[in-house]
């Protein structure tokens, strides 16, 4: 497929000036790049944003235009006081900002798919807080584990506090920038043997 859609740029002698890179876009060291256009499998649109904004730190591009599944590009713009305001949305604008540009239609495509689009453009921040990214990660997975309390709530819970630890004292590192909210209302722990009130009051402070 690839080769075919190089066919009419080798007719006009510039095909020397392309490199394509025939590999798992997740899997493979990107090289040095300015500029990211792309329509990507919405499958991998968690973990591709995850890998062009912290594989390198800080980001060593200028924008990234992609085209998202409008039910996560909705996440992805998210603003704090939004009902949709989520993990995602806080990775994210700790190192880059995200610009609305277009909705598209899945009636703009054919054949015809069975959900709606939105173009967004990622521009990263010229400056990023000077935070360990494994920590912060661990952190924000934590705050948004519980979708109908407050970040308070939480971190009054032993368990919780503990579990946040643990992730750190493991240099915890998760697999994508975004988590689903657990609804589950788990009792406080109260777990007197853990050796957590130290840890705690450095969290919440």
């Amino acid at each position: 497929m690839v080769d075919g859609s190089l066919r009419p740029l080798s007719l006009t002698g510039l095909d020397d000036r392309l490199t394509v890179i025939k590999e798992n876009a997740l899997k493979t060291k990107l090289p040095p790049f300015d500029l990211c256009v792309a329509n990507i499998p919405y499958g991998i649109s968690s973990p591709l944003i995850a890998k062009l904004l912290f594989e390198s730190r800080p980001p060593c591009f200028r924008s990234a235009t992609l085209l998202l599944q409008k039910e996560f590009a909705r996440r992805l713009l998210a603003v704090p006081g939004d009902s949709e305001f989520n993990r995602l949305a806080v990775n994210v604008g700790m190192v880059a900002t995200v610009e609305f540009l277009m909705d598209v239609s899945k009636r703009d495509f054919v054949p015809c798919p069975k959900v709606d689009s939105t173009l967004v453009k990622i521009l990263p921040r010229a400056e990023s807080p000077a935070v360990d990214l494994e920590e912060w990660l661990a952190f924000t997975r934590t705050c948004f584990s519980k979708r109908n309390k407050t970040l308070g709530a939480i971190f009054k819970q032993k368990k919780k506090v503990a579990e946040l630890k643990e992730r750190l004292s493991k240099s915890y590192v998760p697999q994508s920038i975004e988590s689903h909210d657990d609804d589950d209302d788990d009792d406080d722990d109260d777990d007197d043997g853990l050796d957590v009130g130290e840890f705690k009051e450095k969290v919440i402070a």
